[in-house]
């Protein structure tokens, strides 16, 4: 039962608000989602909580498939090249893009068919508390004043390195980007003094300044996380860019038409559903719902962006 019907029910008094509604109606009853992630980080997390809500609105049932191997070239195998009728699909986020350029992996977000974004996870800029800055104005001034003194943490070929590029250029090339692992690896080489500055989640970064060891400078978005509204983002500082990682639901290459229809009724159902944000905040994500149209235009945005971070 589409929106469209529900709504016209809701109009003529056939169908009382509060009434249980008809799922909508997938073409296939199963469907499998690969994720390029192991069980248990972020990633595996937005997925399982996007399967829960789907089925919750749809008559399909989803089974989640991790398949980490490869940097998840692996996964993006399973499925560019699956059946088109919406049993496949694959869910993922920046990385895809980030692999693509880096020469990692063949498959670019248009070797998919994207069907919806479904949330994002914030990360900030952190610095140790006795750092001589306090802001990202005052860390782009240091850097200006001491070229090539501030070491910034990444993960390189990963999303990390595209935050360490925005932030380098924004004080105009003046820091350098090294490599420093994982999320935990940076933690450790910051508190260290092996390099100034990293990125790292909202979760681990609120443990962190709540202890007293580090000084968030900047939440990567346009607009405050939920979880950390303290926190102060990057627009409003003046820095005009914005790096959530927004996970998206892809199907392969070919997909039929039913497919996207359906995604499109099952995305508004989930936005129009209350309990997801509240789930979402539980794992320290936020919504960002888009349907197929607008989950491609968001892509292709991201995507230029990235690439531009880059110099690709």
């Amino acid at each position: 039962m589409t929106r469209f019907w529900k709504a016209g029910l809701l109009a003529a008094g056939l169908l009382m608000p509060g009434t249980a509604l008809a799922q909508v109606d997938y073409p296939v009853d199963t469907v499998r989602v690969f994720v390029p992630a192991n069980p248990g980080g972020g990633t595996d997390a937005g997925a399982r909580l996007f399967a829960e809500f789907f089925q919750k609105h749809s008559d399909a049932s989803i089974a989640i498939v991790n398949q980490p191997a490869g940097g998840g070239v692996v996964a993006a195998q399973s499925v560019a090249e699956g059946a088109s009728d919406g049993s496949v699909l694959f869910f993922f986020h920046a990385a895809l893009h980030t692999a693509n350029l880096f020469g990692q992996s063949p498959f670019s977000w248009e070797s998919f068919t994207p069907l919806a974004t479904t949330s994002e996870i914030n990360e900030v800029y952190a610095v140790r508390e006795d750092a001589p800055f306090d802001t990202v104005d005052e860390l782009i001034a240091y850097a200006k004043e001491h070229p090539g003194e501030l070491n910034i943490g990444s993960q390189l070929g990963g999303t990390t390195q595209v935050k360490g590029e925005a932030l380098n250029q924004a004080a105009g090339g003046k820091m350098r980007i090294v490599d420093a692992g994982t999320e935990s690896d940076r933690i450790t080489a910051l508190l260290g003094g092996q390099v100034d500055v990293i990125s790292m989640s909202v979760a681990n970064a609120k443990q962190y300044a709540e202890d007293g060891q580090m000084v968030v400078l900047a939440l990567m978005n346009e607009n405050p996380d939920p979880a950390a509204p303290e926190f102060p983002t990057t627009v409003s500082q003046g820095i005009d860019f914005s790096l959530p990682l927004v996970m998206t639901v892809y199907g392969p290459g070919e997909v039929d038409q039913a497919v996207v229809d359906a995604f499109d009724q099952i995305v508004a159902e989930i936005e129009a559903d209350p309990e997801f944000a509240e789930a979402l905040a539980k794992q320290s994500q936020a919504p960002a719902l888009r349907g197929p149209e607008a989950a491609a235009e968001f892509l292709a945005r991201e995507y230029k962006t990235i690439a531009g971070l880059l110099g690709k």
